[in-house]
Formats: C-alpha cells, structure tokens, sequence
C-alpha cells in the first residue's frame, strides 16, 4: 500500500497483487520502526475534511471512479469499515480495516496529512480497471489509486508516491 517498486505493482495474478498488498503494509510498518519510532495501535488523527475540486466531482462518471472516490473519502475520515465494504473477498481477508488503518497512519508520517485530491483517471490494465487519483498530502504529493473487478469489487488498493507507472 506505501510507495511500492515497479515491479510490486505488477497485475500478473490476484495472488501477487495481494502479496504486494501485504508485502506494502508490512513494509510500512517495518519504515516506522526504522525510523526509531516504537509501534504502536495507529495513531489517532484529525479527521480530515474531504475537499473535492468541483471539476473533480462533475468529471466522475463511471461506477468505478465513484466508488474509488467514496472508498478514499472513508479512508480518509477514518471510517475504515466502510471504506473495506466493497473489497473482494481476498482483499477482506488480506486488508482488513485495521491494517488498512496503519498504513493509512503510516502513509500520512510520510506525506503529512490529506489536503485534497484531483480528478480520477481509469486506466484498462487486463481484467482491471485501475482508478488513480492524485493527492495533495501537506509535504509531498502523493497518489491513491484502486484496481477493480468487472464485478465492482475492489481487487487492489495502494497508496503511492506519483508517477508509479501500471504495470
């Protein structure tokens, strides 16, 4: 789910996106005792205010893009569950809500807090689609970006730094 390499982002199989997925949090976790942080239950924070660009909200069209825009809406309220809801059912075992807490936690120690987000973008990735959505984090840019099933499902949810290339 954090910053993770090229060749972690790759959709050969379901199995190695949510390798991927795990492999991300646990790395994320694995940053902040690095950095001489003690771990911890994730850190409580400040509910942000979401603030979509009206553009932004008059752009979205597909089922896709509404869903990712609503998942990254509840992540970003620390509304956890809601944002797990509509996870296929190996991403439900994989991430589950707490986890998905943490790395939230974690990807915001890095970026700073969620300021905002740009219009979604939908790219065809074999059997996916995969919605990106820009982020304005308080230090640095980032990107939320969720791959879907053809059934609606989420099959891939990663918080990234901009310009990762889907592969």
């Amino acid at each position: 789910m954090i910053l993770m390499s090229e060749k972690d982002t790759r959709f050969s199989s379901k199995r190695r996106l949510v390798q991927a997925v795990l492999t991300a949090t646990l790395a994320s976790n694995l940053l902040v005792l690095a950095d001489g942080s003690a771990p911890a239950a994730p850190q409580a924070r400040a509910h942000a205010q979401v603030t979509t660009p009206a553009a932004a909200t008059a752009r979205v069209q597909t089922r896709d893009d509404r869903l990712a825009l609503q998942t990254l809406n509840d992540i970003v309220q620390g509304n956890f569950t809601m944002a797990t809801a509509h996870f296929d059912a190996t991403m439900r075992k994989q991430l589950p809500p707490d986890a998905l807490a943490k790395a939230w936690n974690a990807y915001q120690d890095q970026f700073g807090r969620y300021q905002s987000h740009a219009n979604p973008k939908d790219t065809a990735f074999g059997k996916f689609t995969v919605v990106s959505v820009p982020l304005r984090m308080e230090h640095q840019p980032g990107e939320f970006r969720a791959s879907f099933n053809k059934d609606g499902t989420i099959a891939g949810l990663f918080l990234l730094k901009p310009g990762v290339p889907i592969s």
